[in-house]
């Protein structure tokens, strides 16, 4: 048999279909791999960010006894303190003792 004879075969036996629509899936599932790679990838840059603002936050309050340096550990905080680090928490007790109070 030669390759002609295969092919002929193989586009009888009724295959193709099953194969081209296969072969689009797998294009459409890597091309939204690829569209929502980098967006999920921020996403969880920042959830990882917020988990280290509440650690941050969490020492603070535990190991600091001052009563006016008390900060919630909320959502919006953590996020705050995740993504600024040291001067987003003293950004956030700036806010709480001058302007909350």
């Amino acid at each position: 048999m030669d390759k002609l004879e295969l092919v002929k075969q193989f586009l009888a036996s009724g295959h193709l279909p099953f194969a081209a629509l296969s072969a689009g899936g797998l294009v459409i599932i890597v091309f939204l791999v690829m569209l929502l790679a980098k967006p999920l990838g921020k996403i969880v840059k920042l959830l990882l960010h917020a988990v280290l603002g509440f650690a941050l936050l969490f020492v603070l309050n535990t190991y600091v006894p001052l009563e006016f340096l008390h900060l919630e550990p909320s959502l919006a905080n953590c996020i705050v303190a995740g993504v600024g680090g040291v001067p987003g928490v003293i950004l956030l007790l700036l806010f709480q003792y001058f302007i909350a109070k």
